[in-house]
């Protein structure tokens, strides 16, 4: 019986599902550590698309980069008007 509801949830949650949602978790870990982030309420947490790019933004503005030193902090601003940038 253990062996069958182990195998359903193999079944259910690949290895592609684990690895977004520990890079969800991630994501969330810097955002909530970028306090002071400029235009964070346009930042989409709960949007999966890119991901990886979040991260890397949000690591750089955790570590004291500026805004113009970040080439993507734009594109991940997904909730951003888009005919502002």
């Amino acid at each position: 019986m253990v062996q069958k509801m182990m195998a359903k949830l193999k079944e259910a949650f690949s290895p592609e599902d684990t690895i977004t949602e520990i890079k969800w978790y991630q994501m969330m870990d810097l955002w909530l550590q970028c306090t002071d982030m400029p235009h964070k309420q346009y930042f989409d947490t709960n949007s999966l698309k890119l991901i990886d790019e979040k991260i890397e933004v949000l690591t750089a503005l955790r570590n004291g980069a500026t805004i113009s030193d970040i080439p993507n902090y734009y594109n991940i601003l997904e909730l951003y008007p888009k005919s502002h940038t």
